[in-house]
């Protein structure tokens, strides 16, 4: 559909400008949604409810044509009215009004229009670019590398909002300014955060963008005692969440695979949801996949339990041309974009009792693999392998975490000599 579908009685050119009647926007907007089919019906009964909300503003408020002011006064009445939403729902509202708006100028939107990113100075873009060049040569990885790419770009985004346009112009002061509002935040956020700010600014200096090295100017940040330590879960614990999951539909069944994937194999849950059909030999019984963080290729054998798992999964799994595994449940079923959510939901209703402030996410059945193979006394190397760690200084971090074993090799002291 394009601007021609739009009833052409409630087109009237203004000042070079095109208006519409907000009733008829929102009916062909509707319409238009509807028709595209890579919505789901829920998604387009919540969109479409939007739209119905705005047109009631409008009637109530007396805005008969649309315009960017009526959907900022909407957006701004759901925010502070008698009965304000919370500000997530009022941001998934917005991004509704952004469709809307796309749709009244050019007939249609595209998902990735709805999220557009500002334009950067021509110094940052070079920059960008020469610090991922520099980052191939040393071997990273393209996820490494994307991730890293982002975090550069937000940042410099917010230094050209800032009124500098110019990587030498940013001082001590600025920085300290960007710094201050993550007090208050987890400890390991904040000093994640502080360390990319200096890994950027170092950067900036060694590709000479800057005369002198402005990492210095990024506090450093004592982390102290730990926060937090990572979830070792027992084998019935493990099983207690399995059984949580409903495996009388296709979801149930991805998403018990999708677990038993990450607790038999360790595999990270980045590199689950980028598998893809192809990565499975049925005949040898393995799975050779490409791992995220270090761009090498990893094989892993596939057990009974496992296969089956995967196996009862396909059996179900949408009709989709998508080359990936596991697909989202929703038209147009394309690649599962996450998981957490939902293994934070089967864990909450499994009972499993979690420790305080320990991480319980996916990632934890990995070290929980790990510290159960050194605990069955596998060589360290054969665990480096099977994990697809890139050294033994990996299993540092699982070390930590294998308690009975660090017991046996305490030392007694005993009438002043050690026994």
């Amino acid at each position: 559909m394009n601007k021609d579908t739009i009833d052409g009685s409630a087109m009237e050119p203004t000042s070079g400008e095109t208006t519409v009647s907000v009733a008829s926007l929102v009916y062909n907007a509707t319409a238009f949604l509807q028709a595209r089919g890579d919505y789901c019906e829920r998604e387009v009964r919540y969109i479409s409810g939007t739209w119905r909300q705005f047109k009631e503003h409008c009637e109530d408020n007396g805005f008969d044509t649309f315009h960017p002011e009526c959907s900022e006064s909407f957006l701004q009445s759901l925010a502070t009215g008698e009965t304000p939403l919370k500000p997530s729902t009022v941001k998934r509202k917005e991004g509704n009004m952004k469709m809307l708006a796309l749709f009244a100028k050019d007939g249609t939107w595209e998902k990735g229009a709805l999220d557009m990113k500002p334009e950067l100075p021509e110094e940052f873009t070079d920059f960008i670019l020469a610090q991922d060049e520099s980052l191939k040569k040393r071997h990273y990885s393209d996820y490494s590398r994307d991730t890293i790419k982002g975090q550069t770009r937000y940042f410099l985004s917010y230094v050209h909002s800032s009124g500098i346009s110019h990587i030498s112009e940013i001082t001590s002061d600025f920085i300290s300014a960007y710094v201050k509002p993550l007090m208050g935040h987890a400890r390991s956020t904040i000093r994640c955060e502080l360390s990319r700010i200096r890994q950027i600014l170092h950067s900036a200096y060694l590709l000479e963008f800057t005369k002198e090295d402005y990492a210095v100017f990024v506090p450093t940040y004592n982390l102290g005692q730990p926060q937090s330590n990572v979830k070792i879960w027992k084998s019935d614990e493990i099983d207690k969440v399995l059984d949580t999951v409903d495996r009388s539909n296709p979801k149930g069944l991805r998403d018990a695979a999708l677990i038993t994937i990450a607790s038999e194999l360790g595999m990270r849950s980045r590199d689950i949801l980028d598998l893809k059909l192809t990565d499975f030999d049925w005949e040898a019984c393995s799975v050779d996949f490409t791992q995220s963080k270090t761009g090498k290729v990893n094989p892993l054998p596939i057990n009974e339990k496992t296969g089956r798992a995967i196996i009862d999964y396909l059996c179900v799994r949408p009709e989709t041309e998508c080359e990936y595994m596991f697909v989202s449940m929703k038209p147009p079923y394309g690649r599962m974009k996450s998981f957490k959510a939902s293994f934070d939901r089967y864990v909450s209703r499994s009972g499993v009792t979690i420790p305080p402030k320990a991480h319980h996410n996916l990632h934890s059945l990995r070290a929980t693999l790990a510290t159960r193979l050194l605990e069955e006394d596998v060589s360290p190397d054969d665990i480096v392998s099977f994990l697809g760690h890139s050294d033994r200084e990996s299993l540092h971090n699982y070390i930590r975490m294998d308690i009975e074993n660090l017991r046996r090799c305490a030392l007694s002291f005993e009438d002043g000599e050690f026994v």
